[in-house]
């Protein structure tokens, strides 16, 4: 084996000990190891580092700061080995382990508070609504969501006629109305309506759905 094969492998056992070789490279660490007593020394001296920072890979993301009893227990396990590092390469090969448990509680912290900062989608305010007494099978409830640009009302049906157009309005205090937007049925599964007005829910009254013939046949009064 030449000088730097030799260097090459003794470079890649900080790297099999974390795990993060390919299987080929993998086999040849093991394979030198059973005839290296020096690099089996080494080895020997970066297990317990690998060992302490397997926690930390594992370590499940759910919001908050990193455990302070694995910030310790890297910080510990560290300093122990560093201390009783007698080679620089060994030394430098502690040194990059550190390092990649730094990046994983950083990365851990990281990514929960990203999580924990993700906006909630806003909870629909239910409504009362009225189904025009002619419609038996009909079904409908409804939900406001009040926005700054105007109101959304979330409405789930069932039972108009499949392929029949209706269309939405919101019912202003004026007396006026907002077009709310156009659906087409499907009959007797439930569907979920996103209607949107552009008429502040404070302004707002109420809503109706029309069908082609303009006629009432879902409403609310707010």
């Amino acid at each position: 084996m030449t000088e730097e094969t030799h260097r090459v492998l003794r470079e890649s056992l900080g790297a099999y000990v974390l795990g993060h070789l390919d299987p080929a490279d993998e086999e040849a660490v093991r394979a030198h190891l059973a005839g290296c007593a020096q690099c089996r020394s080494e080895l020997a001296e970066l297990l317990p580092v690998a060992s302490a920072l397997a926690p930390a890979r594992r370590q499940p993301v759910t919001g908050g700061p990193p455990p302070q009893v694995l910030e310790r227990r890297v910080i510990d396990a560290v300093a122990a080995e560093a201390g009783k590092r007698r080679r620089t390469r060994v030394v430098t090969t502690v040194a990059a382990i550190a390092a990649a448990a730094a990046l994983i509680v950083v990365a851990a912290f990281g990514i929960a508070t990203f999580i924990d900062r993700t906006p909630q989608a806003p909870v629909p305010e239910i409504v009362a609504v009225q189904v025009s007494p002619q419609l038996d099978l009909v079904t409908a409830s409804a939900g406001l969501i009040d926005h700054t640009w105007g109101v959304e009302v979330k409405l789930t049906t069932a039972g108009l006629a499949a392929g029949t157009e209706y269309e939405a309005f919101v019912l202003g205090e004026d007396g006026g109305e907002v077009t709310a937007g156009t659906f087409v049925a499907i009959g007797d599964d439930e569907m979920l309506c996103n209607l949107q007005a552009s008429l502040l829910l404070e302004d707002a009254s109420g809503f109706e759905i029309r069908n082609e013939a303009g006629e009432v046949v879902i409403s609310s009064d707010f």
